[in-house]
C-alpha cells in the first residue's frame, strides 16, 4: 500500500460557521467526535469509496491562519459560482482567479480563498477539451 492521506485537521474559531460553510460550499457531513482532547466536529468530504475524514477543531493554542496552515484544494464544476457562495458566508479571495495551461495535465482554472475563520482554500476546476 502506497502513502495516503487518512486525516485532516481544519483549526476554527467558532465551530458553529466553520460547520455551516463546509456544509453548505462543499456538501460536508459532519460526526460527533467523542473522547477528542478538544472541542471538534468529525467532518467527512467527498462521500464516495475515497472520502476523507478530518475534523474541525477549536484547539486552545493553534489558530486558523492563511499564512501558516494548511490548504485545502477543491475541484468544482463552477469556479465562478462557487467562489460568490463562499462569498455569501463570509469568505473572501486571497488571490486571483487565474486560468494556466500546465504541460502535459491540460487547462486549469483556479483561485484562493479564505474560509470564514481564515484558512486557505483553493478552488480549481480542470477543462476538458470541450470546455476550455
Amino acid at each position: 500500500m502506497g502513502t495516503e492521506i487518512n486525516w485532516f485537521e481544519i483549526y476554527v474559531l467558532d465551530l458553529d460557521r466553520a460547520e455551516a460553510f463546509y456544509k453548505k460550499i462543499f456538501n460536508a457531513s459532519f460526526f460527533e467526535m467523542i473522547d477528542y482532547p478538544c472541542e471538534a466536529r468529525g467532518i467527512t468530504l467527498n462521500e464516495t469509496p475515497e472520502s476523507m475524514e478530518g475534523a474541525l477543531v477549536k484547539h486552545p493554542s493553534r489558530r486558523p491562519s492563511h499564512e501558516h496552515g494548511t490548504i485545502l484544494f477543491f475541484e468544482v464544476d463552477d469556479v465562478d459560482a462557487k467562489r460568490e457562495q463562499i462569498k455569501s458566508l463570509g469568505g473572501d479571495d486571497y488571490g486571483d482567479l487565474v486560468t494556466i495551461d500546465i504541460a502535459g495535465a491540460g487547462r486549469l482554472t483556479l483561485i484562493y480563498m479564505t474560509d470564514p475563520e481564515g484558512n486557505i482554500v483553493e478552488l480549481q476546476k480542470w477543462h476538458g477539451d470541450s470546455d476550455a
